[in-house]
């Protein structure tokens, strides 16, 4: 996977969770907040990525030294 795809993916995850808290009225500072978005952060980069290896991802942002981009600029 390239870097630019990792960073989409990581930064559509982060949006689509945080829109999941905002539909429950709730927040990332309570546990059941927390619990809520990291399942919903896990679940939709899994449908993006499928069964490679969420390391493999996080992998290909590795030695970066650019800023993460936007969506908006993808």
């Amino acid at each position: 996977m390239d870097r630019k795809k990792a960073e989409h993916v990581l930064i559509e995850a982060d949006e689509v969770a945080e829109l999941v808290l905002e539909g429950f009225d709730m927040t990332i500072g309570t546990a059941e907040g927390r619990a809520l978005y990291d399942r919903a952060f896990t679940t939709y980069i899994r449908s993006e990525i499928g069964d490679l290896p969420i390391a493999e991802l996080y992998d290909a942002l590795k030695g970066s030294t650019g800023p993460v981009t936007s969506t908006a600029q993808l």
